[in-house]
């Protein structure tokens, strides 16, 4: 397929945009009162906290870098990162109900990682890594 699909790019610069908001935003979470005693209550150093926001935020840019180029093993990683992020923010999270939220959001990106435009933009089905050669180009 030549073409991106249209939710793939909406994805990728969303994901784009948020990450940059969240890097903000733990960034400058230590010198907001209601941050810090939120974060008192999460069982997490200001600076693991960061720590954590920072590699999530390289994995979320990675993940779409490659929705934009049509890598394959990014949908794959950013269900993967996503679930661990989930599990990570249930341990830590004083509200658990708030991780409804994330669970949503994680479904309905990945349903539309993986519709069939979107396999014929990653040239991929389900849970594979790299792309599938037509047969056309096989030498």
């Amino acid at each position: 397929m030549e073409k991106r699909p249209l939710s793939l790019t909406i994805i990728a610069w969303v994901l784009i945009a948020l990450t940059a908001l969240g890097l903000v935003g733990a960034f400058t979470m230590g010198s907001n009162p209601a941050m810090t005693k939120a974060l008192e209550q999460m069982n997490m150093s200001l600076a693991m906290y960061q720590a954590w926001v920072v590699a999530g935020s390289i994995v979320n840019l990675i993940c779409a870098y490659g929705f934009l180029k049509g890598y394959p093993w990014s949908r794959v990683l950013y269900v993967v990162w996503g679930v661990i992020g989930l599990i990570v923010s249930f341990y830590i999270s004083p509200m658990k109900a708030a991780i409804a939220l994330g669970v949503v959001v994680l479904v309905v990106v990945a349903f539309f990682l993986y519709r069939e435009n979107a396999n014929d933009w990653f040239q991929a089905r389900g849970f594979m890594l790299k792309r599938e050669v037509a047969p056309s180009q096989r030498r």
